[in-house]
């Protein structure tokens, strides 16, 4: 077995351990007039109250965290954005300008050679489709 699964097994049966332990010590903290049932309501009512003062701290610092999540975001995430923003406009408009420059020139030679090929079709009076029978 590799060390960390002696040191989980080593921490989990060290943690039973102690939790039986406190177990033990509260219910001799009982009165000698209670019945075993009785201590051992005190002690489950103690370990509600301790497992809800745990759950409090978690979601108090879970809004903590969330708290410290937004002012990054405000403060770091939505400059960058708006800089992304701006770069993509800029690319959007490169490459609008560069499709047409680079569109210009076959549009001007394509239309030449139409203009050509109407004005051969008109003094020659060739179509260049057969008729059909």
């Amino acid at each position: 077995m590799g060390r960390v699964k002696l040191y989980a097994i080593g921490g989990a049966v060290g943690s039973l351990l102690v939790l039986l332990l406190i177990i033990f010590g509260l219910y001799q903290l009982g009165d000698d007039g209670q019945s075993a049932l009785e201590r051992l309501r005190d002690i489950a009512v103690i370990f509600v109250v301790l497992l809800f003062l745990l759950t409090v701290v978690l979601l108090a610092a879970i809004a903590a965290a969330l708290g410290f999540l937004v002012l990054q975001i405000r403060d770091r995430v939505i400059p960058l954005l708006e800089e992304f923003t701006g770069t993509a406009r800029r690319l959007r408009g490169t490459a609008n300008f560069m499709t047409e420059e680079a569109v210009k020139p076959i549009v001007t030679v394509a239309g030449t050679y139409a203009r050509m090929r109407a004005m051969t079709k008109t003094v020659t009076g060739k179509s260049k489709k057969p008729p059909k029978v």
